[in-house]
């Protein structure tokens, strides 16, 4: 006898590669948080607006980094990265953190472009579909 399936049991197995991937957005916004957090007090008067601007974006790649882990929203979660390893990239020649986590971002885009089949194999279970042979980036 069989137990009904949770949605904790619908779809595939998360890959490795994607746990690696959600845990760099995780870990690099968290990282990326306190330091705006608490680089902001030294900061000159006026910078606000940027500040609060750093925090949303810091924000945003955790909650992309648990979007990534639970397999949802694919399209949404490689542009974020994309555009966020851009700005990351652009600020590595004023601090190496910045350059370390554009490459990290880098390697996430990379890792997800390799397992969009996991997501739309995840979207087709959580849908009552089967796919036989998903899209190859």
């Amino acid at each position: 006898m069989t137990a009904d399936p949770t949605p904790r049991d619908v779809g595939p197995s998360r890959p490795a590669a994607i746990e690696l991937a959600a845990a760099i957005l995780i870990v690099g916004g968290v990282i990326s948080l306190i330091g705006a957090v608490g680089g902001a007090s030294a900061l000159p008067g006026g910078t606000l607006a940027l500040v609060l601007a750093t925090i949303a974006l810091d924000v945003a790649s955790i909650a992309v980094g648990l979007l990534i882990r639970a397999g949802k929203a694919w399209i949404v979660d490689v542009n974020y990265v994309a555009i966020i390893g851009f700005l990351d990239l652009t600020a590595a020649g004023s601090s190496p953190i910045a350059e370390i986590l554009g490459l990290a971002d880098a390697a996430v885009v990379v890792i997800l472009l390799v397992h969009r089949p996991w997501f739309q194999q995840r979207a087709a279970s959580a849908a009552g579909r089967t796919v036989e042979e998903p899209d190859r980036p």
